[in-house]
């Protein structure tokens, strides 16, 4: 019986990270190794495979568990010196990114008491920093903020809070996680196509709004990196567990499982800003509506692991 390999995304590859198994190409039909434990990918090798279109690599099937707890962690594992490439990015995405160390204060305490749940938020937001470094999506929320700078700040917010979500419930996969992030962070990302005039009422306003979603995915269909799902969650985030959603009225479990999570992370977001009084109560009235008022919208079984989750964290 012959070795077997699993397919990986190319973009699954850490820069200047040491490898911790044996990467595999396909050439011909046959699988040859192409950096073996150890060695490095820089940059100059990764925009090279690139530019060769290859888009996936290949692991063998013993070193997948090893190849994706490398993945996660190195993904996670923030610098705490600022990178060079920083400075070059416009000031608002910068602050942003600033930001986002915060972005839990919205819906969390700052420095929650219990460990486990203070070091789930730290993980989050130091995910969501990796993902913001990425190319695409650096130039997505530096086109959002065209829109509205409180855009890029809810969309910050409901992915460290869906990645945050998600470990809680058990999410472990590294490719998985990312694609939550990712796709939680350009969400919104089809507001910035929204053309909005000074005459336009209230409500032809609203109805302009309702197009982002599908807008979103126009944006995102030329893009080779990002991943189907990712779209999904894009063009599906309005859809609700009933059918009443928007654009395509999708009922139950033909919405995305990864969507059905981040859209509840994302009407959480929106209720905390919307509500009125201290950070306790907004969280409070906030998982009330979520749970009394707009349940139908949502996934159950989601929507009960995340209600409980929530009220440990407040």
């Amino acid at each position: 019986m012959g070795e077997l390999y699993v397919k990986r995304e190319l973009y699954e590859l850490c820069i200047n990270k040491p490898l911790p198994v044996n990467i595999y190409l396909q050439i011909s039909s046959k699988f040859v190794c192409y950096k073996t434990k150890g060695d490095l990918i820089d940059a100059k090798t990764f925009q090279k495979l690139e530019l060769q279109k290859i888009n996936n690599i290949f692991i063998h099937e013993n070193d997948l568990r090893i190849f994706l707890k490398w993945h996660l962690d190195s993904l996670i594992d923030v610098q705490e010196e600022e990178e060079e490439e920083t400075t070059k990015e416009p000031p608002e995405l910068s602050n942003a990114k600033i930001e986002s160390q915060r972005a839990m204060l919205d819906i969390f305490q700052a420095q929650h008491p219990d460990k486990a749940i203070a070091q789930a938020i730290k993980t989050s937001q130091k995910l969501i920093l990796e993902i913001m470094k990425l190319p695409f999506t650096t130039k997505a929320l530096n086109l959002l903020q065209t829109y509205s700078k409180g855009s890029v700040d809810h969309s910050v917010n409901v992915s460290v809070l869906s990645v945050y979500l998600a470990l809680q419930m058990g999410y472990a996969n590294a490719t998985v996680l990312q694609t939550i992030g990712t796709g939680s962070l350009l969400h919104d990302i089809g507001k910035s196509k929204v053309n909005v005039f000074d005459n336009d009422t209230q409500e032809v306003i609203d109805l302009k709004l309702k197009e982002h979603p599908l807008l979103g995915l126009n944006l995102l269909q030329e893009e080779k990196t990002i991943s189907s799902e990712i779209k999904s969650i894009v063009i599906q985030h309005h859809e609700a567990y009933d059918g009443s959603g928007y654009p395509n009225h999708l009922r139950g479990n033909s919405i995305h499982e990864l969507t059905r999570l981040i859209s509840i992370a994302n009407y959480f977001d929106n209720a905390i800003a919307k509500t009125q009084g201290s950070l306790l109560e907004r969280q409070k009235k906030s998982i009330s509506k979520l749970d009394r008022e707009y349940y139908k919208l949502f996934d159950p079984l989601k929507l009960d692991k995340v209600l409980k989750i929530l009220k440990l964290g407040i």
